[in-house]
């Protein structure tokens, strides 16, 4: 039987939150975010023999860019192609909406050993624009005392550092685009030491990110991010550096962050769409 891609609806939730559930060894966010993304719209599934086993999402994000994410496919259905068809029909639909004004751009962000994602996504037309870095912490330690951590309002000129792309988890904004510190307000925290350093946590994953003061003191924004894991009591942080900002990904190295493979190289290419 075909493939049927179409929009998901509520009663597909049990299909997906067993993709969710067999995805990243069990810590996937689709289960966590499925009933939002029924109401947001973009949200599409993939249906064989009346089972929901794949989906991806297009998401609106300022600068009227379409986000693609949430590309999953069960693992019992890998490697038959199945992805390559959900992955289509969603830029097929995303071409049709920016076709018809609705988008300027299309883009995605994904891992750099996702070869399949990386090579499907080249072969349809997309290309590299910037490219990031993730960094994990596990039990994190503090050589020295904590910093006081407070909460803060973010601005325009805490995005300044960024040239293209400022990052929100794993999502990756144009700081400059109409109604983009509304949507970081929505979507994350800024936060503020005693000395100055800012930087942002991701509302959906808590992934760290410097902001403008803290490119100027890496050790600062180290201290306070640290400082903000231990008292939220939390035993893992991941971080996102833009491969610009090599003091700070020096800094985060030499306080206990590493790399998922210990290589130092870029490992989040942002693509966009050239057709």
């Amino acid at each position: 039987m075909d493939l049927i891609v179409r929009m998901a609806e509520p009663g597909d939730i049990e299909d997906l939150a067993e993709i969710s559930r067999n995805t990243w060894e069990g810590h996937d966010y689709l289960e966590t975010v499925a009933e939002e993304w029924f109401s947001q719209g973009g949200f599409m599934v993939g249906e064989l023999s009346g089972r929901v086993i794949a989906c991806g999402k297009i998401t609106g994000l300022p600068g009227g860019v379409a986000w693609l994410e949430g590309l999953r496919v069960h693992p019992d259905f890998r490697g038959k192609g199945y992805g390559r068809i959900v992955s289509q029909r969603i830029l097929e639909r995303s071409i049709m909406l920016m076709d018809q004004g609705k988008f300027e751009s299309i883009e995605f962000s994904t891992y750099i050993n996702n070869v399949e994602s990386r090579t499907m996504a080249e072969a349809q037309g997309f290309r590299i624009t910037e490219s990031f870095h993730v960094l994990g912490f596990e039990d994190p330690v503090l050589r020295v005392p904590p910093v006081q951590v407070n909460r803060t309002e973010i601005s325009l000129e805490d995005l300044s550092i960024y040239r293209e792309h400022a990052p929100c988890g794993w999502k990756y904004i144009y700081p400059d685009a109409e109604g983009s510190i509304e949507w970081m307000k929505a979507h994350s925290k800024a936060w503020v030491t005693e000395n100055g350093a800012r930087f942002l946590t991701a509302n959906r994953g808590f992934e760290f990110s410097p902001l403008a003061s803290s490119v100027k003191d890496p050790a600062g924004f180290l201290h306070g991010v640290l400082s903000l894991l231990l008292w939220k009591d939390m035993d893992y942080g991941e971080m996102m550096v833009h491969d610009d900002h090599k003091s700070v990904l020096s800094a985060a190295i030499d306080s206990g962050f590493t790399y998922w493979e210990d290589d130092g190289v870029a490992n989040i290419p942002l693509y966009r769409y050239i057709g």
